[in-house]
């Protein structure tokens, strides 16, 4: 196998975040978003015997995270570190922000503001989220580093917990901070740089961070949230705002999208892509629009995934993987390092 000089980023930390259950529609389920899911795509990228393209993560300052993030959201989540073992929060009460003054204190079990910063009830916070989520988002950095110290131009860094549901000042959806937000605007330090997402659920929290800058471009391939979750985001006709109109395309997939049809909606997002002559570009991947996904109503192969990698790597500018979701955990390995093995050979 021939292999480029790939880097693959990991961090031991990110498996701390560890729910058992999530609120669903009323009713108590096991929660997908298992904690060894990056664990097990660098297990089969190893096994694959590229593991010498494996790196541990660094730490790198909050000022980073707090560049895309609320500094009170991000402080109340560190905040919960103070929960003992035993301790959790789950979101309780949605105040009406425009109506409800903000909250100066919370008790110990952080009650108050359980419900403050979340927008839905399927996640749970406890003494290690914060550990988790922190560890995600230096994942993504160390791969944004990389390439914008110029040391690599393929680079795919496993982040885990998700985070494209992320905004500025608010978590859900199984993520807390948005690491893809996080890389890109480390990278737009140094030029204009461009996010796809092609997770299925639309990347609400990304498109909040960057709705109203021109600097990063971001293009979302999704279910149509008439549909699919998150509902309320996602839409064809939400461009952007202010400086940032024009800057943001959103593309509804119909039920049941295929090898074949993904492929047109590809190619037309990346000529999009393409037209902002991006320095660099970060692919939000999402293993859930394999066919055998639990929560997707789309399907593409497994090979798909190798000729997806192949295909952002033919752009000819540097390319930054970051994991978002996949909960098929049966195939999820295998389709991950599809796309990581596909970066390594490609041309």
């Amino acid at each position: 196998m021939k292999v480029t000089d790939v880097k693959v980023i990991y961090s031991e930390k990110e498996k701390h975040h560890h729910p058992q259950y999530e609120w669903n529609f009323g009713k108590l389920v096991p929660y997908p978003e298992k904690n060894i899911r990056a664990q097990i795509i660098r297990d089969e990228v190893i096994e694959r015997g590229m593991g010498d393209l494996v790196r541990n993560a660094r730490n790198f300052p909050l000022s980073h995270l707090k560049a895309v993030t609320s500094p009170e959201m991000v402080d109340y989540i560190k905040s919960c570190e103070e929960l003992n073992d035993k301790e959790s929060v789950f979101p309780h009460v949605f105040p009406y922000r425009d109506f409800t003054p903000e909250f100066s204190a919370h008790p110990r079990i952080n009650l108050k503001k359980a419900g403050y910063y979340c927008f839905d009830v399927g996640i749970e916070i406890d003494k290690d989220t914060f550990t988790a989520a922190k560890a995600s988002v230096d994942v993504s950095l160390t791969g944004a580093q990389l390439i914008r110290d110029g040391k690599e131009t393929r680079v795919f860094s496993l982040c885990r917990p998700p985070g494209h549901h992320a905004g500025y000042e608010h978590f859900g959806g199984y993520c807390i901070f948005n690491n893809a937000a996080a890389a890109a605007y480390y990278l737009s330090q140094e030029g204009n740089v461009a996010i796809v997402d092609v997770d299925f659920h639309h990347g609400n929290g990304t498109q909040d961070i960057f709705y109203e800058q021109p600097e990063v471009l971001y293009v979302s391939l999704h279910g149509n949230p008439d549909r699919s979750y998150p509902y309320f985001s996602g839409f064809s006709d939400e461009t952007g705002e202010k400086l940032g109109k024009g800057y943001n395309i959103n593309i509804p997939l119909p039920a049941g999208t295929g090898d074949d049809e993904y492929r047109k909606y590809l190619d037309s997002a990346l000529r999009k892509v393409v037209k902002y002559k991006p320095w660099a570009v970060i692919v939000s991947l999402g293993l859930d629009i394999f066919k055998g996904d639990p929560l997707s109503d789309i399907g593409v192969s497994s090979p798909f995934f190798g000729e997806m990698a192949k295909t952002f790597c033919d752009l000819g500018i540097p390319v930054l993987g970051i994991l978002e979701g996949g909960y098929d955990m049966a195939d999820l390995a295998h389709n991950g390092a599809n796309f990581i093995e596909a970066m390594a050979q490609a041309g």
